[in-house]
């Protein structure tokens, strides 16, 4: 692992898997983010077109979209490129090894390698303004004599018993299914103007609830809070036409139980869905920025907070 430290922010990131950011920390504070310390010294999984086995390092990432195109424009794995089952990613994408070069003492940028899978590389740029805020910049080039369509997928993944919130009316969400038959379904609620997934009113009869919220947010950031620490994730705002349609501009997935230490809520982004020619690119970005409070704070001052900035 390798850290960029400016300011008050602290923030670890593997290069060797995929080039995720795995911590992230504010004046000293506990990892803010979700993610395994004991895996990040490996061994770590190989980037290749037969391997399947996907290792949750969590933390955030890059992904493409949308989902059921993640195996059907490549031959090298085509039992993969002819199967209904899009899961896992591009393996390139999450464990491929990225370049890292230090611009600074406050910047970072990463170089993936090419994917013959997406037929895409990776360059992704970190940055600590001295303002305490974190930037984070991500391009996809397309490697390919042909055409490519994707869109850019920024997955920050948090505690899953943390408070969560998206701008957004209940017209503006759709929460799908369980992802798996023995699984009960994840609580939430749409009040005053934010959704959240509300983890700890789980359904005691099952040992974990899952689903995901689909959402036009109405204004665009997302936020965390854990312990004293408000994490907002801001981006461009798009028209909903400009998205996939297989996807939303926001996507929140929920994984609860009644431990916190295995639950996990996935915070997403996607941009706009584009053909990108060859040897062009397409990019995106998201500002992070960690709202410190004084003391415990309740739900609703959080609301109140946040309707503010």
């Amino acid at each position: 692992m390798i850290e960029l430290a400016y300011k008050k922010i602290k923030i670890g990131i593997l290069p060797e898997v995929g080039g995720r950011i795995v911590s992230l920390q504010y004046d000293g504070s506990e990892n803010l983010l979700e993610s395994n310390a004991s895996q990040w010294n490996g061994p770590h999984p190989l980037a290749s077109p037969t391997n399947l086995d996907f290792k949750a390092y969590n933390g955030h990432e890059v992904w493409i979209g949308p989902q059921s195109q993640w195996w059907k424009h490549q031959d090298l794995n085509p039992e993969k490129k002819d199967s209904d089952l899009f899961w896992p990613p591009d393996p390139y994408i999450s464990y491929g090894e990225f370049e890292a070069e230090r611009i600074g003492e406050n910047k970072i940028v990463l170089k993936g390698p090419e994917s013959p899978i997406s037929g895409i590389r990776f360059t992704k740029s970190i940055i600590i303004t001295d303002n305490n805020e974190v930037v984070f910049e991500v391009r996809a080039e397309n490697i390919r004599k042909e055409p490519v369509s994707w869109d850019l997928w920024l997955v920050t993944r948090v505690n899953g018993h943390n408070l969560n919130f998206v701008p957004a009316e209940a017209s503006q969400v759709e929460v799908s299914d369980p992802t798996h038959p023995h699984q009960g379904y994840s609580t939430y609620k749409v009040e005053n103007g934010y959704f959240s997934f509300t983890p700890l009113l789980k359904d005691k009869e099952h040992e974990e609830c899952t689903a995901k919220a689909f959402i036009t947010p109405s204004r665009p950031f997302m936020a965390s809070l854990s312990g004293k620490n408000l994490l907002t994730i801001e981006f461009a705002h798009h028209a909903p036409a400009s998205i996939h349609p297989e996807q939303r501009e926001v996507e929140v997935y929920s994984f609860a139980t009644d431990h916190k230490e295995s639950s996990l809520l996935e915070m997403e982004y996607h941009a706009p869905f584009e053909t990108i020619p060859p040897g062009g690119f397409t990019e995106t970005s998201e500002i992070w920025r960690i709202h410190p409070f004084e003391k415990e704070v309740s739900e609703a001052e959080v609301v109140a907070y946040l309707d503010r900035l």
